[in-house]
């Protein structure tokens, strides 16, 4: 313990002033005239980076070297810094954040201050990295333990520079949520513990504790379970000044070691229950660790909450990880008072980083290998094989651990081992689980798949290209239990052994950057005899976590392809660029672009190969022989997600962008006979890989060993990418077993519109009222985030304040606000039902209350009130945060999920009086609770219940059975039926939605994972057939949901809506299909708002109550021109196209109490155990907010 403390002190106690040279540009961030006026306020403000930058270019990245607070702890309890995607409010401004967001979207903390903790200077090499291009804001949170009589100009400054460090900082927050501190009680343990969430080794540094006056001592350590091993890597006393000490040693953690905290309480003296939250008077439980590691390789902010591995290894702890380190009066005195001198003016880690790289003698600098490149080639051939009959497809594979059983690997550099003449085609992929895993062994490849699991193209080849060396710092990771598997297509017989194959380059260092590819095809065309410009198009929108460097495309198409041309079409900007352009009758060979061109999640990617079948007397189809055709166009990129490593996009997503594709795509690029003879196998003087752009030909000459043909980022300059990988796959049937099925399901954009949207804030509820219209509960300025519940589920903040915006609004099928009610009425929104007389059923989760209203809210008094305000319990008259309701059809019964403590399902039964009462009587309830360490998940144990359908007409009534991962389907008596656990689903289920369309489907939407992995599965929506059980279909949206809550769906399953609840966010996706169910009957119920009978909904409640009676009328003869002028143009549009048909369509709505962790900036729910009771959503990577210093760390972490 004492030699832990050494580097403590002699960091604070280096010499003078701060090391930072007084010439350094700095970021001074300074509260602008914040005046709290009252205990516990948590006040904001905002700044732009590109504002305060000193750079020539103010979109420069900017790398943090230092901090220096001006602030006094006799005014600011804490200070945090974070990163922001969009503040809440405009820079200048001062603003609660804690009652409200802090952010519109993801934040990352930075740097955090409390008890006048001196300033500190990062370590030689090492900074926080500022790029404006994705996060151009940074945010002051500043706690204010008590009211003050004048303004305040707290501040934090920020010293940088502009050219990049060798390694990138981050901070990795160990946070307790829940825990009750009894009275005069001299030891209680808060403990936390987590995997490493990260797939790199962090190299730690420096630690912060935090709590507040009951903790004497809080302590880290690292367990490996592989001899049951700790190692102490942090002591500190949260009482003294709270600064990020130095550690003793630099601490390489590694994936898989397990992260454990303890903080110790002395509540002697203390006659009353503590527990952990946001205010001075309760406690936290934060220990901050500062770590590196190369630029890329992991996110920024990390955070580990709870006892995630379990209470057996805080059990297993070292006896004194509860002992105090050894008193330090003067710091101390110093954290309560600045004006008492320690002799520490700075945090330094330069000392450190020197005796760490002084006693390194495996060249380690600062914890992180430097180890040698190594470099090795290997031939991927045939073993000898003699195909037999015309369009052989055969295969090969052989398994990464006997290449290198130790190291993972990059694959960097291809080329063929192989002549056109003799090989059609070859593919090189990856996978876990080929056909055949004995080395050697071979397969029919064609009638069969290459792999039994996902496969994903790394490489292909074909008409003579020439090799692929990738950008420097690019490479396409390979790990220990891959396969590569290697295809080749033959077109004719041969009579002798082929060793065709690929020649493959890897290195063992990680690259920045993974390499991957995004396959657009086209699966079926009918191209007909002796005509020109015959098309085959492709588009989709790009479903990827973060955006792609496109810097090499190929083409690939048999005889009749003239032109194949690939396009970027941003929604936003309606902007088309040229993505690739290229004649597969040339060498099939990656040409490099003139430059890297970025795609962003969401934009749409397109392309069209185009056919001449001049000459050609019998029609083609695509297939998979020498005699068919083909349309593919290969997208080579780098990106920094490890995921996106293999991407497909498969015909037309959205035929009506075909027809604006830009002028030109398919006039063929000019004659290159030099080209075309190399792609014949004869050699030519001249090679061109301009691949017909206006430069001269010029001879391919490769790259220098080393030479990189990055710049700044890597990419692909002029003749960069000289070699060629060729891909032929032949998509003729089912190949992926495992990957996901889709659907026709596509995101309408524009919808809904900017005032709408403007108006959303946490999104938890989705339903869909008679009309079509989707009616939306959202939490205006409210959060669910630590302190909003106390440990015993009571609410934690005002009762006297509810959300003070409309919180139920009715968006209609152009995305416009028809209707909106609900404010000064709810505090914590979650879910949301109509039933089929448009009456509306809401849950709050604040009030533990269900209500029903009359349509549109009627005249805002509850026709039914289900438990107690305020009060939760589990008895016949409580609930205990309620989660969602389900109505029948003849609205005489409904059902009640009480979800987040009770792990119950409640059915009713109602009557309506004549003078309008509504009598409710409880029939039974079933269910229990299963708890987040249960490992046998038996029917009818929950594990937070979270949403409900109800599927008459098949007699059952399905539960989202949220931590469980799957839903549980029941009888209406509550007799369990089955249980749906898809092995897509991922391991939370957010919301269901049920359609008796299509024989009658489940839509389920599941929620980020709760392991922090980034490598986990994403939030998807789910498609379940109701009759087999089994997955369907599946949908997203561009970019991917974040935090998906509910989801809803049409009768007639062609819309479907869900909401997010960070980003604050509500989705239609539609097949395209008109709705065909009529409109139903008009209910009886009186629509109390408008004080007119409720057949008069038809104009007054779709339209705005505000309009007079010429728009009115103006709208309503609209209607039918309307639909004139759109049966004309589309009776025109298939009279061009050749079909008399209109396109059929999709539909589903249901958006249900989107609740994805959005803590200060749009977290989870509260944090308790293992996060699943007090969160409708998860810890994020990037998102995080800190109520009070993290009394639960308020965010997706």
């Amino acid at each position: 313990m004492s030699s832990l403390l050494l580097p403590m002190l002699v960091g604070l106690s280096l010499a003078g002033e701060p090391t930072m040279p007084s010439t350094s540009p700095s970021l001074d961030l300074v509260m602008p005239g914040a005046k709290p006026n009252m205990d516990d306020s948590y006040l904001c403000s905002s700044f732009d980076v590109t504002k305060l930058s000193q750079a020539t270019d103010p979109q420069s990245e900017l790398h943090v070297t230092g901090f220096v607070p001006k602030a006094d702890a006799h005014k600011a309890h804490h200070m945090l810094l974070y990163s922001c995607d969009e503040p809440n409010e405009k820079p200048g401004a001062v603003y609660d954040c804690l009652h409200h967001s802090m952010c519109r979207g993801g934040q990352s903390i930075m740097f955090a201050w409390a008890k006048n903790a001196p300033p500190t200077t990062l370590p030689p090499g090492v900074s926080f990295n500022i790029n404006p291009a994705q996060r151009k804001y940074l945010v002051l949170q500043i706690h204010y333990a008590h009211p003050l009589q004048e303004e305040d100009n707290t501040g934090l400054s920020l010293t940088y520079q502009v050219d990049p460090t060798t390694y990138t900082a981050g901070i990795l927050l160990m946070v307790k949520g829940g825990l009750t501190i009894p009275p005069n009680t001299p030891v209680v343990h808060g403990d936390v513990n987590c995997r490493l969430p990260s797939d790199t080794p962090l190299n730690m540094f420096a630690f912060r504790t935090h709590a507040h006056s009951l903790s004497p001592v809080i302590t880290g350590y690292v367990y490996n379970e592989e001899g049951h091993k700790y190692r102490e890597i942090a002591r500190g006393s949260p009482q003294w000044p709270q600064a990020f000490y130095p550690m003793k040693k630099v601490q390489t953690v590694s994936p898989g070691e397990i992260l454990t905290a303890r903080c110790t309480y002395n509540s002697t003296g203390v006659n009353h229950v503590t527990n952990i939250g946001s205010t001075a008077g309760d406690e936290m439980c934060n220990l901050y660790i500062m770590f590196f590691t190369k630029p890329g390789k992991v996110a920024d902010y990390l955070m580990c909450a709870n006892e995630q591995e379990g209470p057996a290894i805080s059990r297993g702890l070292p006896s004194d990880s509860d002992k105090p380190p050894a008193a330090m009066p003067e710091l101390e005195a110093h954290a309560m008072d600045s004006s008492v001198k320690t002799g520490s003016k700075e945090i330094n880690y330069a000392d450190l980083f020197k005796e760490e790289q002084q006693q390194s003698t495996t060249k380690k600098k600062g914890g992180l290998e430097e180890a040698t490149i190594r470099t090795a080639y290997f031939n991927l051939t045939m073993p000898g094989v003699t195909p037999t009959r015309q369009d052989d497809y055969l295969c090969t594979g052989i398994s990464m651990s006997n290449l290198e059983p130790v190291r993972r690997l990059w694959a960097v550099e291809f080329s063929a081992l192989s002549t056109g003449n003799q090989a059609h085609h070859m593919i090189v992929s990856k996978c876990k689980n080929p056909v055949k895993t004995v080395e050697g062994g071979t397969w029919d490849c064609r009638h069969h798949a290459m792999c039994r699991d996902s496969s994903k193209i790394m490489f292909a080849w074909a008409k003579h290209a020439a090799p692929t060396e990738l950008p420097g710092d690019v490479g396409f990771k390979l790990e220990k239990d891959d396969y590569l598997v290697l295809q080749v297509h033959y077109v004719n017989p041969l009579l002798t052994p082929d060793h065709s194959g690929i020649r493959m380059r890897f290195v063992d260092n990680s690259p920045k950057y993974t390499a991957g590819m995004y396959l657009l095809l086209r699966r079926q065309l009918a191209i007909p005899p002796d005509t020109t410009g015959i098309h085959g198009d492709v588009n989709c929108q790009a479903k990827i976590r973060s955006p792609i460097h496109v810097f090499a495309y190929r083409t690939h198409a048999h005889t009749l392809g003239s032109v194949i041309t690939g396009y970027r079409y941003s929604p936003q900007t309606q902007d088309w660029r040229l993505l690739a352009k290229g004649n597969p009758n040339w060498p099939q060979a990656f040409y490099p672009m003139q430059t890297t061109m970025t795609v962003n999640p969401g934009e749409i990617l397109a392309a069209r190969c185009t056919y001449n079948t001049t000459g050609h007397h019998t029609p083609t189809k695509i297939g998979a022989t020498g005699g068919d055709e083909m349309c593919n166009l290969y997208l080579m990129f780098y990106t920094l997600s490890t995921q996106d490593d293999f991407l497909v996009c498969v015909d037309e997503q959205n035929p009506g962008l075909t027809s604006q594709l830009p002028p030109g795509n398919d006039l063929p690029l000019p004659p290159n006979p030099a080209l075309e003879h190399k792609a014949a196998g004869q050699e030519a003087s001249l090679v061109s890989y301009s691949n017909g752009l206006p430069v001269a030909d010029t001879v391919p000459s490769p790259a220098k060993k080393g030479e990189s043909s990055v710049k700044k980022r890597p990419g692909v300059d002029n003749g960069s990418v000289k070699k060629k990988p060729g891909v032929e796959p032949i998509y003729a049937g089912p190949r992926d077993s495992k990957a996901l099925p889709g659907s026709d399901l596509s995101v309408v954009p524009n919808w809904p519109n900017k005032e709408t949207e403007d108006r959303l804030g946490q999104l938890s509820g989705v339903a869909i009222d008679i009309y079509g219209n989707a009616i939306i509960f959202h939490r205006g300025d409210r959060t669910w985030n630590g302190m909003t519940f106390k440990g015993d589920d009571t609410y934690g903040l005002e009762k006297d304040k509810p959300i003070p915006q409309d919180t139920v609004l009715t968006v209609n099928a152009t995305g416009h606000t028809v209707n909106s009610w609900g404010k000064n009425m709810f505090f914590l929104p979650h879910m949301i039902t109509v039933d089929k007389k448009n009456n509306i059923w809401l849950t709050d989760v604040a009030l533990h209350q269900v209500f029903k209203f009359p349509p549109y809210g009627g005249d805002h008094v509850p026709l039914i009130v289900l438990g107690e305000r305020f009060v939760p319990g589990s008895d016949d008259k409580h609930y205990c945060k309620p989660t969602a309701v389900a109505v029948s059809e003849d609205t005489n019964s409904f059902y009640v999920s009480d979800g987040y403590c009770n792990s119950r399902i409640i059915k009713y039964g109602v009557t309506v009086q004549p003078t309008g009462e509504h009598d409710v009587k409880k029939l039974f309830e079933w269910g229990k609770g299963s708890g987040p360490f249960t490992v046998k998940k038996g029917p009818n144990s929950f594990n937070i219940p979270h949403g409900l359908a109800l599927a008459e007409d098949r007699s059952e009534i399905c539960v989202a059975d949220r931590e469980n991962g799957r839903v549980q389907c029941f009888s209406l008596d509550g007799d369990f039926t089955r249980s749906i656990q898809p092995q897509e689903f991922g391991s939370r289920i957010f919301s269901v939605a049920y359609t008796s369309a299509n024989g009658g489907q489940l839509h389920a939407v599941s929620g980020p994972e709760f392991s922090l992995n980034p490598w986990g599965k994403k939030p998807t929506g789910y498609i379940v057939s109701m009759e087999s059980g089994e997955l369907s279909g599946s949908w997203n949206v561009p970019g991917g949901l974040q935090n998906p809550h509910d989801v809803a769906v049409s009768a007639d399953g062609s819309i479907v809506y869900v909401v997010e609840l960070n980003p604050f966010k509500v989705w239609k996706l539609t097949n395209g299909a008109p709705q065909s169910a009529p409109l139903p009957p008009l209910p009886d119920t009186v629509l109390s708002t408008h004080g007119q009978p409720a057949h008069n909904l038809a104009i007054e409640q779709l339209v705005p109550a505000n309009m007079n009676s010429s728009v009115v009328l103006a709208a309503a003869i609209s209607v039918p021109l309307t639909l004139l002028v759109a049966l004309c143009l589309a009776w025109r549009r298939c009279r061009k196209k050749g079909k008399g048909t209109m396109p059929g369509t999709t539909s589903k709505s249901k958006y249900k109490d989107w609740n994805v962790g959005d803590i200060l900036g749009r977290n989870k729910d509260g944090f308790k155990q293992v996060n699943t009771d007090e969160r409708d959503g998860m810890l994020d990577d990037d998102s995080e907010s800190e109520v009070e210093e993290f009394s639960i760390p308020a965010n997706h972490a």
